[in-house]
């Protein structure tokens, strides 16, 4: 990280990893937990907020007290908003229904202003409307700066130059890297690092079961911090080897283990690396894998480890022996060799 930054920002980075042996995990197996929910807003998404934003400033496109506007489904814009309080821009968030209360009081609480899209498209998602939402504002205010995370290439290789060198110095031994894909960004560019320096780890993409990301198609998912509706010009495919699709059932059900049985919290994004970085384990004949996971559960309290809300949202938690027959299981995950034609069902064994 630059050795210049001060304030909240010099903060960013330096994550622990956590290895978790027993469990869940294949006996002599190991699983390392990559943990950005460690960062100061408890998320990768500091990482790619501080790359944009010091983008921002170099092209001249942000200045203190100009504004910047973005779409994000929570994490960003939490990031976002914490650099803007530091830095001294204003930071606009569009955001969609789905985003937590707690989310919502921390952007007020940071000084952020937040517009929130409420209408669907024509497939059920909010992130097409939150595009057009940031365009009719740039509209109106010409000057404001858009990042733009789902396209600007200073998002991927901001973890390129960062994120994954922090990784390749931990000297930690890992056969294989898995990480969720939204924008792209922190996995293309951590993915790219990775097969530059060791071509030989497989690179596994998690996304969720009703994104359009390798599917071409959409559907409503609760996840938040992964899948698109889209493909987003981040996405780096030729870096990556395979990739899992994930319900809202195996991700959540997921943290609620890792929660029970390690006393760590994490995301709905983290329980679904988590759970195809074990599946991967089961597998495979690699005996670590390295998992990104985003965020931290604290970010959801009131959301997937609430009772009530998973009532709500007709959510049954699976238990650990339950977790253990779907990951054993050669269909619990559909997965799919990256680049493979729509709707091709392969074991996960198989490579490009």
């Amino acid at each position: 990280m630059d050795a210049q930054l001060q304030g909240i920002a010099s903060l960013i980075g330096h994550t622990p990893m956590l290895s978790v042996t027993g469990g869940l995990v294949p006996p002599g197996k190991e699983l390392i937990l990559k943990l950005e929910g460690f960062n100061p807003s408890l998320s990768v998404k500091d990482r790619t907020a501080l790359g944009l934003v010091l983008e921002g400033f170099r092209s001249g496109h942000l200045r203190k007290g100009g504004t910047l506007i973005e779409s994000t489904s929570g994490n960003l814009g939490k990031a976002l908003a914490m650099l803007g309080a530091s830095l001294k821009f204003k930071v606009v968030v569009v955001v969609d229904p789905k985003i937590s209360k707690a989310t919502a009081t921390m952007y007020s609480a940071l000084g952020a202003e937040m517009i929130v899209v409420d209408r669907a498209d024509e497939a059920g998602g909010f992130q097409k409307n939150r595009i057009k939402a940031v365009k009719e504002y740039l509209e109106q205010h010409p000057d404001a700066y858009w990042p733009n995370q789902y396209d600007n290439e200073s998002n991927p290789l901001f973890h390129y130059n960062t994120t994954a060198v922090e990784i390749l110095r931990s000297e930690r031994k890992f056969d294989a890297l898995v990480g969720a894909v939204s924008t792209g960004g922190h996995l293309s560019g951590i993915a790219r690092r990775i097969k530059k320096e060791r071509p030989s780890i497989t690179i596994v993409a998690c996304d969720s079961v009703g994104s359009a990301v390798f599917k071409n198609s959409f559907a409503p998912y609760l996840i938040n911090g992964i899948g698109l509706g889209w493909r987003s010009a981040n996405l780096d495919f030729e870096v990556m080897d395979r990739y899992c699709l994930v319900s809202d059932q195996q991700a959540i059900s997921t943290c609620l283990s890792l929660a029970r049985s390690e006393g760590l919290l994490i995301g709905g994004s983290g329980g679904a690396v988590v759970f195809t970085a074990l599946n991967h384990l089961y597998k495979s004949q690699d005996k670590s894998t390295l998992a990104l996971i985003p965020d931290s559960g604290i970010n959801y309290l009131d959301q997937i480890f609430d009772e009530k809300w998973r009532e709500k949202n007709s959510v049954h938690v699976l238990g650990e022996s339950q977790l253990l027959d779907e990951l054993r299981q050669s269909a619990a995950t559909e997965c799919v060799p990256v680049g493979a034609e729509e709707n091709e069902c392969v074991n996960t064994l198989q490579k490009v």
